[in-house]
């Protein structure tokens, strides 16, 4: 039986300071700007660096080129990609979403054919197509169809909220086989750019993570290779849990970023700030609301890294990785809001960040299943 272990080693301290570097580098300002250029004007500039250093999608196998970071390695770099923008890290666990199907259950040649070129050291975008106007967490709601013609699958359908749509080379989708909407029927289809029938709908204005490219997909009698359906007949609805599962826990993960990142901006806030002769820190109601935030960010990303080390030892992790999930979110959500308490009016400007990370916190609870369903499924399985 694998014994729990959360110690850093040297070879994920030297992935840390790796991922410090390019955050704390030119990145930094970019990432500030990012906000006010808007997912409209999307840019692959802030994404390039990681792109280079085979972060963009770091779970893919190091036998199809990338770095094959199980995931607690990869929590370990989005929660620094969280601290640094909420947006980047989403960008980051989009490809991660999209990427998993292929990796556990695609054939050969999807491998050979999708994987590499995530990892090939330049910005190679990727999505994932689930939810519909009528069919979130639902799945059994889902209407987009697919059906056999030939060799092809020929597919119909709406798609909403599709980070990086319009952008990403490939795109793993969710249709289903049956009006009736049976999980059986269920079947996940790698769609490649740029085929005919696929259309970019509506690109949405967000509240927060602005510089995610967040778009309606239409499809119009799109028409793929019957070879770019993923796993056997039938198990598409397995797939799309196990990816979710993993998911939710990289989504703590970000949200322990931000957290961190408020946090640390409001503590060094309290420390220069004075009022009535000294600092606002030596204030108890501000000193113990840091100490209790500063304790539930250490309890939150402890219950990131469960859920990673349950994954990468191939043990149940859909309760931890719900657990993380919400966890992860409500941390941020927390911090964020308490950051501009303690800044004050200053924290409500939009030339300081933390406005933008209380913007950025709020999306947490509702990507990857929203809270609620989070709680449904811990519940079943109490």
């Amino acid at each position: 039986m694998a014994v729990v272990n959360f110690n850093i080693s040297s070879e994920q301290q030297l992935l840390l300071e790796e991922v410090n570097a390019l955050a704390c580098g030119w990145m930094a300002p970019a990432a500030e700007q990012s906000g006010e250029a808007g997912e409209k004007l999307f840019f692959d500039g802030l994404i390039t660096s990681l792109a280079e250093h085979k972060l963009l999608t770091p779970t893919v196998p190091q036998h199809y080129g990338g770095r094959g970071l199980g995931y607690f390695s990869t929590a370990l770099v989005l929660e620094e990609l969280g601290a640094l923008c909420t947006s980047v890290a989403t960008v980051v666990t989009a490809n991660i979403h999209a990427a998993s199907p292929i990796i556990l259950a695609g054939s050969t040649k999807q491998k050979e054919t999708f994987l590499p070129p995530l990892a090939c050291g330049k910005t190679h975008l990727a999505a994932f197509a689930l939810t519909e106007p009528e069919a979130g967490s639902d799945i059994t709601a889902i209407a987009t169809k697919a059906y056999r013609k030939d060799n092809q699958w020929v597919i119909n359908g709406v798609k909403e909220f599709v980070i990086n749509g319009g952008l990403a080379h490939f795109t793993t989708l969710f249709a289903t086989t049956d009006a009736k909407g049976k999980r059986a029927s269920l079947v996940a289809i790698i769609i490649p750019k740029d085929i005919n029938g696929l259309k970019i709908g509506a690109v949405y204005d967000k509240m927060g993570i602005e510089y995610v490219r967040t778009t309606k997909l239409i499809l119009e009698d799109v028409s793929v290779p019957g070879e770019l359906a993923i796993g056997p007949r039938g198990s598409a609805y397995l797939l799309l849990m196990q990816t979710f599962d993993r998911g939710r826990a990289l989504a703590g993960a970000v949200g322990v970023g931000l957290a961190r990142a408020a946090y640390e901006f409001a503590l060094q806030y309290s420390k220069r700030r004075h009022q009535f002769g000294r600092p606002v820190f030596t204030q108890q109601a501000v000193s113990f609301a840091l100490a209790e935030l500063a304790a539930k960010i250490e309890s939150a990303r402890l219950m990131v890294w469960k859920a990673c080390w349950l994954i990468d030892n191939d043990m149940d992790y859909t309760m931890a990785s719900s657990m993380a999930k919400i966890a992860g979110s409500q941390v941020a959500q927390e911090a964020t809001a308490m950051a501009m308490d303690i800044c004050g009016g200053r924290g409500y400007l939009k030339d300081w960040p933390v406005e933008k990370y209380l913007r950025d916190a709020r999306v947490l609870s509702l990507i990857e299943g929203t809270n609620n369903i989070q709680k449904a499924v811990i519940a079943s399985l109490l």
